[in-house]
């Protein structure tokens, strides 16, 4: 470590006096135009929930057509959500998201609230769904294992945990293997989507009984229980994640204010295109029985339409799918640890890079420990409705952060909603976080009340990180941590 980043780093909490997060890019000369902000969005929406959730979503609403309405529904809210967001990225220029603009509306213990949550919550929660989703198509792939029996859970936790050792041991060896291997596995994604579409553009033209399919899009049948109809939202809004990755780059963003709301229009408008499409296809070649009981739903899509062959071709576009956003996670949550034990909120040791790779390995290895503790979770709706609580709580603030803004410190945008958009998705974000304690489904009650210990815990942490009295240089905790971290740096492989 050169004595520049001592200089800056020194203390191990994050001092209540250092400069808040700065609220305008600097200059750059390759800003961000209007096709690569459509591509990024577009990109960061359309991810491996098509392989995971349109069964869910299709077991709560229990008819074809409700469950497209489903897709359509939380599409518009996506919609809605990034272009409140737009107007907060003119309100408040530069690049950062949600991080900035809870800081500077709720403060500094807020923003730390939102990075302890995403870093040891909502993305090792995100992981293991896909290690459970991808040792879900490979087990089904090659044998009829029942998924109802104990030893299933018990191999999903085995799995879930090798397969994030495997991949913080690759994070750990090269980033750049990393980034390749991320490359060379989203291309099984379009491989595997186009698949889907193919198969169900064959069956439709070849079935002897067009009006059985026909009849699996009407609305018969379709649940009229309130909770129910916000559970099945779930599954489709954590898909539809990823409308807010443009204000993470909105300080690169060339002309924010047109750019930003066109660019997150067009990406979701074709995002809900492509989530109907994909729906239509499985809706297409399965029944609807068979569509409800399954497990695995691009599977059964390539079997039915393709026999064996079919199965083995979109497990195995499944399963890279997935490794690529584990692989992606370790990358990027390893780094967000890294900046919370910079901004103190745990130890300094953790923001150490191995000399020889450039990795945090430390943060890397916090997160695969992380992960290994949620992989005791293997209830898919558990996990989903943990990360859709955690998000949906921050955007909540951010909308609300919006209104602050607007009304009360004067802030006049270049882009502005109606009022109405963001006062109503403030309603419907409080009415699906509490939606899964009032539903009569054990697992998502538990799952609810488990993300709200969770939060009790990090709250506390995140409030007394800003305290003054923790930041002086004798303060046992300062101590500790610096102790810590220069025998770690002793060994002169770390800096």
């Amino acid at each position: 470590m050169s004595e520049s980043q001592r200089a800056t780093e020194s203390s191990p909490l994050l001092s209540p006096d250092t400069p808040d997060v700065k609220e305008t890019g600097a200059p750059n000369t390759e800003q961000i135009k209007l096709f690569s902000c459509v591509s990024v969005a577009l990109s960061m929406m359309t991810g491996v929930g098509i392989f995971i959730f349109p069964n869910l979503v299709l077991q709560d609403v229990e008819s074809g057509g409700a469950s497209l309405l489903i897709w359509t529904t939380a599409g518009i809210i996506a919609l809605l959500a990034g272009l409140c967001y737009s107007e907060l990225s003119t309100a408040l220029p530069g690049s950062g998201g949600e991080l900035v603009y809870i800081q500077k509306v709720y403060g500094r213990a807020a923003a730390n609230l939102f990075l302890l949550t995403s870093a040891f919550v909502k993305y090792p929660a995100i992981t293991i769904i896909m290690t459970r989703t991808s040792f879900t198509y490979l087990l089904k792939c090659f044998t009829d294992f029942s998924l109802e029996s104990s030893p299933y859970e018990f191999l999903l936790s085995l799995a879930g945990i090798f397969i994030v050792v495997t991949t913080c041991l690759m994070a750990c060896c090269s980033t750049r293997l990393c980034t390749v291997a991320i490359n060379a596995l989203n291309f099984c994604k379009l491989l595997g989507i186009l698949l889907i579409l193919s198969f169900a553009l064959y069956v439709g033209i070849t079935a002897p009984d067009k009006a059985e399919i026909a009849g699996r899009f009407s609305l018969k049948n379709t649940t009229t229980h309130v909770p129910t109809l916000l559970i099945s939202l779930f599954g489709a809004i954590a898909s539809y994640e990823g409308w807010n990755s443009l204000n993470l780059v909105a300080g690169e963003v060339h002309n924010p204010q047109q750019t930003m709301p066109l660019a997150i229009t067009i990406a979701t408008c074709s995002a809900i295109v492509f989530y109907l499409s994909c729906n239509i296809a499985y809706l297409v070649v399965l029944p609807l029985n068979v569509m409800k009981s399954s497990t695995a739903v691009a599977l059964d899509l390539g079997r039915i339409a393709l026999g064996q062959c079919g199965t083995i071709l979109l497990s195995i576009c499944v399963v890279a799918s997935c490794l690529a956003t584990v692989l992606g996670l370790v990358l990027c949550n390893s780094r967000l640890l890294q900046r919370a034990a910079r901004d103190g909120q745990i130890p300094e040791v953790f923001k150490l890079t191995l000399n020889r790779t450039a990795t945090p390995i430390l943060s890397v290895i916090l997160h695969g420990l992380i992960c290994s503790v949620f992989a005791m979770i293997t209830s898919l709706e558990a996990l989903t409705t943990i990360v859709i609580i955690v998000s949906w709580l921050f955007y909540s603030l951010c909308f609300t952060a919006q209104l602050v803004l607007r009304y009360r410190d004067k802030v006049k945008p270049s882009f502005r909603v109606a009022v109405l958009i963001p006062v109503l998705l403030i309603m419907f974000s409080v009415i699906l976080m509490i939606s899964p304690a009032l539903t009569n489904v054990g697992k998502y009650r538990s799952s609810f009340f488990v993300t709200v210990i969770l939060l009790a815990i990090l709250t506390p942490i995140s409030v007394l990180s800003t305290l003054p009295s923790l930041h002086r240089p004798d303060s046992p905790l300062v101590l500790t941590s610096n102790k810590l971290t220069r025998y770690v740096e002793s060994s002169g492989s770390f800096s």
